[in-house]
């Protein structure tokens, strides 16, 4: 009987779990999921080195339209493929579940830390008062999206903080800039004619020993990017925090550059 694991790799180098090193040193092949999050070449390398093995790193494609040629190697083997975060974030991992499943193969998860739990706690906010999660997109000439301001806004009009994650390009393996990310916040105001965004708290690298966490008004961090140049960013909108929630994200505060 095949099995199929998803193996979460955490926020960093080193998250990976001591169960799942045991689960992979014995499985027949190691896949990688490199495109859904981003994942540097030294975790690749401390992966592969611990291990002993190498991993195949799979394309967009091998876990959508053609997932069903990738999971059949779990057919008659033990299979594992590797996600940054906790897999069970992306809806890809989801749909490949499924699938699986459907296919007669014995699928099992092993969780890790995930930026969503991470940056939340990070933040001092209570996470019962978080609305749904939205990402901003790179924009194109022919694609410029701006239903993330609206996610935001009507959380904010529910009093509920927003979790705001970034693009990641997995082309040209590249993350969004923090200064292209407050661009596109205020374009995407503008389109909708609000101003509704006043403080950001940015979360850089979490988990990271070069974490690095700033809570300002958007005009002071709007000359902050190169700070955060080369960091994996995500942000937090807050809605009218409360007297806990404000004692602890004031240690993240600055009024100025």
């Amino acid at each position: 009987m095949g099995l199929l694991f998803l193996i979460g790799l955490g926020l960093c180098e080193g998250d990976i779990s001591m169960r799942a090193i045991e689960v992979a040193k014995k499985a027949d092949k190691l896949f990688l999921d490199p495109y859904t999050n981003r994942v540097s070449s030294n975790y690749v390398n401390y992966l592969e080195k611990i291990l002993g093995k190498d991993m195949a790193k799979l394309s967009r494609s091998d876990l959508e339209e053609n997932a069903k040629a990738t999971i059949e190697y779990a057919k008659n083997a033990t299979v594992v493929i590797f996600v940054m975060g906790d897999p069970l974030i992306a809806t890809t991992h989801n749909t490949v579940i499924d699938l699986a499943q459907k296919m007669g193969i014995v699928v099992r998860v092993i969780h890790a830390p995930s930026i969503f739990t991470a940056a939340i706690g990070e933040s001092g906010l209570d996470i019962y008062r978080f609305g749904p999660t939205t990402t901003i997109p790179f924009w194109s000439e022919k694609y410029k999206p701006v239903s993330f301001i609206d996610v935001i806004n009507k959380n904010l009009q529910n009093n509920q903080h927003t979790l705001v994650l970034l693009d990641y390009n997995y082309k040209e393996d590249r993350t969004m800039s923090l200064g292209e990310a407050i661009d596109l916040l205020n374009k995407a105001q503008e389109e909708r004619k609000i101003n509704i965004i006043q403080k950001i708290l940015v979360l850089a690298d979490v988990g990271k020993e070069s974490e690095d966490i700033v809570y300002s008004d958007i005009s002071a961090l709007s000359k902050m990017s190169e700070r955060f140049k080369g960091k994996l960013i995500s942000l937090i909108i807050p809605s009218n925090p409360n007297f806990a929630e404000a004692e602890s994200i004031s240690k993240y505060t600055i009024s100025s550059i």
